[in-house]
């Protein structure tokens, strides 16, 4: 009897999934939790495997298309087993959709005209397409009229600049993440009333502290990091002044009784914000070890919904860039408000009327003015860079 494939639920928030791409075709065989199609929700993508092994006998589910939790996708069977779609199949949302990519060009194709076939050598292939030309429009002088690199050489001596091909604009479909993505940035830059304030915090004691913290450790993944040591004296500033671990809602500003950290990370399709629950209840170290897990499984994709749910503040750090001093980050709705990290440098400056060189790192805090007044946000920044300059005192909370 065929089995089913559904549509999982990733998460307690996950109500609907979208089909990115199957990895089979009905009649291929399938292994058991061999990954047959990849789904992506509003925040991360993930892998549906298969149930039983077996062969494909039919796809239900549409590129493209979003399903509800528990849909049918597919189905796993026997070779030549047929299967009859129901009410609860995601039959009824098939359309037919063009394919990802056209088919890899051989060494003899098409041309437009009927009838007519292009023999062109690998090298000259090559050549033409370094050159941008159309080397549909050339005559061949090789074997049977195959066009040889000389021929390119030549066609491209004689055609002025005009005639070159340009290579075509590339598409890159506006969905999934990447438009949740643009959604969400666009509905809190145009709803939300934001302030950023900058400032240049002295960084000499944090790096040096890091320094001994790491002394003698040779496990990469047990070394603190300078990001680690915002993550954690930012819980710990966030537990002091509970207005910036705020929302806005119906019923009025709610003050976070927990400090849940998300903390942005960069993927290959756009961005998500992992979260670490209750940040200012763990250790330094807990801290560390959480962020790089969540890092790592962000990457690859094993990130659960539950993962990225609840946060009630994001740090968002791109000092590892080396290229950002300040910039001005985007809040992430509901919360009030979001720190920006940004590069360090060492620097010239003067210091009980002397000139001596400190490590400065920029930082960026963006507010919702509706909650958040610009002192309150000034006091914020302030404690910040006190636990920056005495980074030893986060580990106390």
């Amino acid at each position: 009897m065929a089995e089913q494939i559904l549509m999982p639920k990733l998460g307690l928030t996950m109500k609907t999934g979208t089909v990115v791409k199957w990895f089979k075709d009905e009649g291929d065989q399938v292994a058991n939790k061999e990954p047959v199609l990849e789904i992506e929700t509003e925040k991360l993508s993930s892998l549906v495997e298969s149930p039983v092994s077996g062969v494909l006998i039919k796809k239900i589910a549409a590129i493209g298309r979003k399903y509800p939790v528990s849909c049918v996708l597919g189905y796993i069977g026997s070779p030549g087993e047929q299967v009859e779609t129901t009410g609860n199949d995601a039959a009824i949302l098939v359309v037919s959709v063009e394919p990802d990519e056209k088919p890899a060009e051989t060494a003899a194709i098409h041309a437009p005209g009927p009838g007519i076939r292009v023999f062109i050598s690998p090298v000259a292939k090559k050549l033409a397409s370094t050159l941008g030309i159309d080397y549909r429009k050339i005559k061949g002088t090789g074997p049977n009229g195959r066009i040889v690199k000389a021929d390119v050489q030549k066609y491209a001596e004689r055609q002025p600049p005009a005639a070159i091909v340009q290579k075509e604009d590339k598409i890159i479909p506006y969905t999934g993440i990447r438009q949740t993505i643009g959604e969400n940035m666009l509905n809190a830059w145009t709803t939300i009333p934001m302030v950023t304030h900058h400032v240049m915090a002295d960084v000499t004691e944090l790096v040096e502290y890091r320094a001994k913290l790491n002394k003698g450790v040779t496990d990469i993944n047990e070394k603190i990091s300078v990001n680690d040591l915002i993550l954690k004296l930012t819980a710990t500033a966030l537990s002091d002044m509970p207005i910036i671990n705020s929302s806005l809602t119906d019923k009025g500003i709610v003050l976070y009784g927990r400090v849940n950290l998300g903390v942005a990370t960069s993927i290959d399709n756009g961005l998500i914000v992992p979260v670490i629950h209750d940040a200012n209840l763990k250790s330094l170290l807990n801290i560390s070890k959480e962020a790089k897990d969540l890092f790592n499984r962000a990457r690859n994709g094993a990130l659960n919904l539950d993962e990225t749910a609840d946060g009630t503040f994001t740090v968002t750090n791109l000092g590892g860039y080396g290229s950002v001093d300040l910039f001005t980050p985007i809040i992430n709705p509901p919360q009030a408000a979001i720190l920006g990290v940004g590069r360090i440098t060492e620097t010239a400056v003067p210091v009980n009327s002397e000139i001596t060189i400190r490590s400065l790192m920029g930082l960026s805090f963006t507010y919702d003015h509706r909650i958040i007044d610009g002192a309150t946000a000034a006091e914020f920044i302030k404690k910040i860079m006190q636990l920056l300059e005495n980074p030893f005192r986060s580990a106390l909370y």
